[in-house]
């Protein structure tokens, strides 16, 4: 496993797994609603048992909303353990610039040269050496000794 890699993909699409909890729950409110008895108007008895005013898989809304809500719960934690993985970086001391240059750079895609100039260096020389140090330093902690060990 590339761990440097996998930790860049983490912070390239943090903002994407952002809105994938958002959609997770525009999906989870929609389905529950499709879900929810509509009245007494909705079912009648029949001999045979309860018949369906319109064809409706319930089964079916109730798997999707069961998945809706484990995906949003997943990436739910992933968002967490990114939090927290960039925070702990910057308990360190010299490495407080550590988080913020990952996120200008994968999160928010600054350049080069406004990256440089908001950690208060005048080259695009320097954003590229404490992006290289910082991602390091997310990847063991994100994946441990075999992060350590692809180093």
């Amino acid at each position: 496993m590339d761990c440097i890699r996998e930790a860049e993909n983490y912070l390239r699409y943090y903002r994407d797994l952002k809105k994938s909890v958002e959609h997770a729950d525009t999906m989870i409110a929609r389905l529950t609603w499709q879900t929810v008895p509509k009245g007494a108007g909705v079912a009648q008895m029949e001999a045979t048992g309860i018949h369906a005013g319109r064809p409706v898989n319930t089964l079916n809304q109730f798997y999707q909303l069961q998945k809706w809500q484990e995906m949003r719960e997943n990436t739910l934690v992933e968002v967490a353990r990114v939090d927290k993985e960039l925070d702990s970086i910057c308990e360190d001391l010299g490495c407080e610039r550590y988080k913020d240059v990952l996120v200008m750079w994968y999160v928010e895609k600054l350049s080069k040269e406004e990256i440089a100039e908001a950690i208060g260096y005048s080259h695009r020389q320097s954003a590229y050496e404490i992006r290289n140090k910082a991602i390091k330093k997310f990847a063991v902690t994100l994946f441990g000794i075999e992060a350590l060990r692809a180093i």
